[in-house]
């Protein structure tokens, strides 16, 4: 299904059905546009998902029972 969309004195455009989304802009030579629906994420997450290591070892830490140890207020 295509769609008509015009760009404001901003270079703005809404795109009917992605309210509040983020999408990766990539113009191509022949001047058509790709809009790839993207997510920020930050660089320790990115290490996270790529590290099976540092997963298995956040793991064992967040199952420590030292964690679970509770402080009084001051």
């Amino acid at each position: 299904m295509a769609a008509l969309v015009q760009t404001d004195s901003r270079s703005r455009v809404v795109l009917p059905g992605h309210p509040n989304k983020m999408f990766q802009v990539q113009e191509n030579a022949d001047g058509s546009i790709l809009l790839q629906p993207a997510r920020v994420v930050t660089e320790a997450q990115a290490e996270y998902d790529e590290t099976p290591e540092l997963q298995e070892l956040l793991s064992r830490a967040m199952a420590s029972p030292t964690k679970k140890r509770r402080r009084g207020r001051a």
